[in-house]
């Protein structure tokens, strides 16, 4: 017997009676009374928007969480360097993969500088001007164990403004109080239209205020109700240009309550990977057919966290390994020169930048901050590592250093052997 859960839209067409409309109702009043339904009280033309647990979703869920608690295990044997590294490169790849989903030009290089300047900016109470920084400061924010979710519809324009304000034409910036005083068609690839965005500003700011308080909702679990908020801004559309950014980026804020920042940070390139399937499940999910049932919307984000965390699984795995066999060099290496202890602890710290960041430099305010010592104080440590032929200076003012020739191949070959 078949028990695949199938959409309302589907069981539909797949009804050949004479009563296909009122077997058709039934179900749907069915499906939004069961006990295992998750119901939103938030009302559109689709319907009341409401989520059933059928066993796709259950089994689904449960295997978000076990990778997580594998996610989280690897996460934890990795170093505040190499973590800070990691989540600096990971907010660089999610910028640009989010900006490519949404034909927003920009190259690597960009997103890798947007996050060093808002880092440095976050660190000094400054604001950040460089293209991007804002949209990157928001995604290091989610680093802070406090970073606050929105609170109003305020809090929502304000991240807009962040997200991308700076970034679209004068012509597509918001000309309401908040958002958008007119109405807005989505168009796909062969011209079209997809979506009409909810029209008039007041059912906009109503439905976005139902979406904060779904979000904090302790009625509904809280992947589904991320999930469930996240199609909901994106069917408001709440702008004329950047509401898939911002909402990706909503998305991960609410994620990040309940997942590891690393999976937060993976879900955009997966999306980008499967945007074909990302833009179908909303698509399916507007069909008056299936009135207000998101339960397949939330199976196909569920997925994407899925296979987002098992190829950070594979990743972190390579990571955690590459640090041992590092770290034993680092000791064999301490040995071999005679290192002190802090030049042994820069040098790890070194080895780390080399293995995983992608500026792979290290300035002298970097090592004093590793080795918690002024600055004059860790120059002595770096004299030590560029006596041994260890580092060399990649740049003078500031003084920075990196791995030397010499500790790069020996990091390739896993031998210190011609070390000296």
């Amino acid at each position: 017997m078949d028990m695949k859960y199938r959409s309302l839209a589907r069981l539909f067409h797949a009804d050949r009676s004479n009563d296909a409309f009122n077997n058709h109702n039934q179900r749907a009043l069915q499906r939004l009374e069961a006990d295992s339904t998750f119901r939103t009280g938030i009302m559109t033309p689709l319907g009341e928007l409401f989520a059933a647990t059928p066993r796709e979703t259950a089994t689904l869920t449960e295997r978000v969480l076990l990778a997580e608690r594998r996610v989280s295990r690897l996460w934890n044997q990795i170093p505040g360097v190499m973590r800070w590294d990691y989540i600096r490169h990971s907010i660089s790849e999610e910028l640009f993969a989010t900006n490519e989903m949404e034909g927003v030009r920009s190259t690597r290089k960009e997103t890798q500088n947007a996050v060093a300047v808002a880092e440095q900016a976050r660190k000094e109470g400054d604001a950040s001007r460089a293209k991007f920084s804002e949209f990157a400061k928001l995604y290091l924010n989610l680093a802070d164990e406090d970073s606050s979710l929105p609170m109003s519809i305020v809090d929502i324009r304000d991240i807009y403004d962040k997200v991308v304000l700076d970034e679209i034409d004068e012509n597509d910036k918001p000309d309401g109080d908040l958002f958008r005083r007119h109405d807005v068609e989505i168009q796909g690839p062969h011209g079209v239209a997809i979506h009409n965005g909810v029209s008039g500003e007041n059912a906009i700011s109503a439905l976005l205020a139902d979406m904060i308080h779904l979000a904090s909702s302790d009625e509904i679990p809280r992947l589904q109700a991320a999930i469930i908020s996240h199609f909901l801004f994106e069917y408001v559309h709440p702008f004329y240009d950047g509401n898939g950014r911002t909402g990706r980026y909503l998305l991960a804020l609410y994620l990040n309550r309940d997942l590891t920042m690393p999976t937060v940070l993976s879900l955009s390139r997966t999306i980008a990977e499967h945007k074909v399937a990302y833009y179908k499940a909303f698509t399916e999910a507007e069909d008056k057919l299936n009135c207000g049932e998101l339960t397949f919307f939330v199976n196909t984000i569920l997925g994407f966290i899925q296979q987002a965390q098992n190829e950070l699984i594979d990743e972190l795995g390579v990571k955690v390994d590459q640090l041992n066999k590092g770290g034993a060099v680092c000791e064999r290496l301490a040995e071999q020169h005679d290192l002190s202890r802090n030049a042994l602890s820069l040098l790890y710290a070194v080895v780390q930048e080399e293995l995983f960041d992608s500026f792979k430099s290290m300035s002298l305010a970097d090592a004093a901050y590793h080795l918690r010592l002024s600055k004059q104080s860790a120059r002595k440590y770096v004299g030590e590592l560029l006596d041994a032929d260890l580092v060399e200076q990649s740049g003078k003012r500031p003084l920075k250093i990196r791995a030397s020739v010499s500790l790069r191949n020996i990091l390739v070959s896993g031998t210190t052997e011609n070390a000296e």
